[in-house]
């Protein structure tokens, strides 16, 4: 109770320093047992500092911890947090969602089973930020929307935390310097009495403080991280309060507008990869369901609501 209680008080501080007289005067107990609590919580690998005759500080800054990622998002959204899972984070929302229909979110700190798109894997290691938020239909958007609005969500949150310009190549990767560092996986759940959506979990992966050497070869000529691209570590937890109130906020209204400003691949020649048959094309337009428009070569049109595109390497 003693440690509980300390940590929650440091963590309210904001690295302001907390004198062991006030802590032991809020929570009703002996100088001494406030010793032993820090004590404790600095074996547990909190990062407090001891300023004689003044008090204890502690440091938050990128402090990704269950209870300071509780802590962050207090007031704001249920959290289930994770240091690892073996399997998503989304798939661990959709096991939650079944008892919980309010909103939550799951926070990891690495998994192993990362999802994609299209059933492909999402290199998830420490460092980065790894959360399903899940909302109920009441919060959502037009489904065609909610990947796309989420999108915008993150990138704003970034751009504000990291100071950095974000893209987004359609339809939910963020990008910096040329280069992917965020992925977006939506997945409806359906309600099977009424048939129509009863909710969605919105599973949103950022590499942050991690280095392209902790991602597999094969892909490290294509993902960045904030890290390298900022030249510094950025504090994950105030980045991810700022995602959650975003892409809440983001879901009530319509977006599309703002998202195809920032969409990088209009105007420009892409490879369209549909059900395995890939063609060239230029993308046109976004429409307002949030579909890509291209021409083809042939001068012919479509309107993709799902498919794999990439630039043209020419």
């Amino acid at each position: 109770m003693t440690r509980e209680s300390v940590l929650d008080i440091l963590l309210s501080s904001g690295g302001a320093i907390v004198s062991g007289e006030a802590l032991a005067r809020e929570i009703g107990v002996s100088r001494m047992a406030i010793s032993k609590a820090v004590s404790s919580l600095k074996e547990e690998g909190y990062p407090i500092s001891v300023k004689e005759r003044k008090g204890y500080t502690l440091s938050t800054f990128d402090l990704f911890r269950k209870e300071a990622v509780v802590h962050a998002l207090k007031g704001v959204i249920k959290v289930y947090y994770y240091d690892s899972l073996k399997g998503s984070s989304n798939n661990e929302a959709k096991v939650i969602a079944v008892n919980h229909k309010e909103p939550f979110c799951v926070v990891v700190g690495s998994q192993e089973g990362g999802k994609g798109r299209l059933g492909r894997s999402f290199s998830s290691p420490e460092g980065g930020l790894y959360i399903s938020i899940h909302l109920p239909s009441s919060m959502l958007s037009q489904g065609d929307l909610i990947t796309t609005n989420a999108a915008l969500a993150v990138a704003l949150a970034v751009e504000e935390e990291s100071k950095r310009s974000v893209q987004i190549k359609w339809v939910n990767d963020l990008y910096m310097g040329g280069r992917k560092f965020t992925g977006i996986l939506t997945e409806g759940i359906v309600d099977l009495e009424l048939g129509g959506l009863d909710g969605a979990v919105i599973g949103i992966g950022v590499n942050v403080n991690s280095l392209i050497s902790d991602y597999p070869q094969d892909i490290r000529g294509i993902v960045t991280t904030l890290k390298e691209e900022c030249g510094r570590t950025l504090d994950r937890l105030s980045l991810l309060k700022k995602i959650i109130v975003n892409v809440i906020e983001y879901q009530k209204k319509d977006y599309i507008d703002e998202y195809r400003r920032r969409c990088f691949i209009l105007g420009r020649k892409i490879t369209v990869n549909k059900f395995s048959t890939i063609r060239e094309a230029y993308a046109r337009d976004i429409d307002e369901r949030a579909r890509l428009v291209v021409e083809y070569d042939d001068g012919t049109t479509e309107t993709l609501s799902s498919a794999e595109v990439t630039l043209h390497n020419s």
